[in-house]
């Protein structure tokens, strides 16, 4: 009976640190929406099409953009210049935070080096320095003064690229949503020589008859229909 009642307790518990934790997520993930305007969206259901050339990938980026649908993703096995503005996008914000983060590693390398070489930190007590390793270096070399900031030049240098550096990978990683390890694989090619365009079933025009007959107008070697719970059916498919 006691088992039962922890057993019960730690299921609830369970239930509502996830939902917790989940509406974190879901706040966090519409800030980066708003604020990034694009990030990448889970294959769920829809339609896809596989082209055999960069040339044709960006036509049918095109063409979709052109007929209204949104949310839509081409998937490659290598980047082709250019393809981010066929199906609309505007330029990444990923700059923006370099940027900042540059900015706020200046900040902490000079920081760091006036409060190290100028005892701008007083002692919160007479008789105790809270802060001895932050104070208690006013070096005088050579006449010159403490605050000498040619010489802090290279540490505000070497930090700015440290933070600048490591804000754009985690900002990359967070946007992109990479630190998903398991997604579904529409097809094994995409990542060898085939490219994809996937036209998800929350399209703002979707339909998929017409989204297959859009494919098949564009020349795709292979279509296939993706359901809600994953499992896949090909449509068509042409020899290449």
């Amino acid at each position: 009976m006691l088992l039962h009642k922890i057993s019960h307790f730690f299921n609830n518990l369970e239930l509502v640190l996830d939902k917790f934790f989940d509406t974190q997520k879901n706040f966090f993930y519409n800030v980066l929406e708003r604020i990034f305007i694009y990030i990448f969206r889970e294959t769920r259901s829809g339609v896809f099409g596989l082209f055999n050339t960069p040339k044709m990938i960006s036509k049918a980026a095109k063409r979709a953009k052109e007929d209204g649908y949104t949310g839509f993703d081409c998937l490659t096995p290598f980047p082709v210049h250019g393809l981010e503005f066929d199906m609309g996008l505007s330029r990444s914000r990923i700059p923006y935070i370099a940027f900042i983060g540059g900015v706020l590693g200046l900040f902490a390398g000079f920081s760091l080096q006036f409060i190290a070489h100028d005892q701008v930190i007083t002692p919160i007590f007479s008789y105790f320095d809270g802060f001895p390793n932050f104070r208690s270096y006013p070096l005088n070399i050579g006449g010159k003064p403490t605050f000498s900031w040619p010489a802090m030049i290279p540490i505000c240098f070497e930090l700015t690229v440290l933070f600048g550096g490591v804000s754009t990978v985690i900002g990359f990683i967070m946007i992109a949503r990479l630190h998903h390890p398991f997604r579904p694989v529409l097809h094994p090619s995409i990542t060898d020589d085939k490219f994809c365009l996937w036209l998800p079933s929350d399209s703002a025009v979707y339909k998929e008859d017409t989204a297959i007959k859009l494919l098949k107008e564009l020349g795709a070697t292979e279509i296939t229909r993706v359901s809600p719970d994953g499992n896949k059916a090909i449509e068509s498919s042409v020899e290449s």
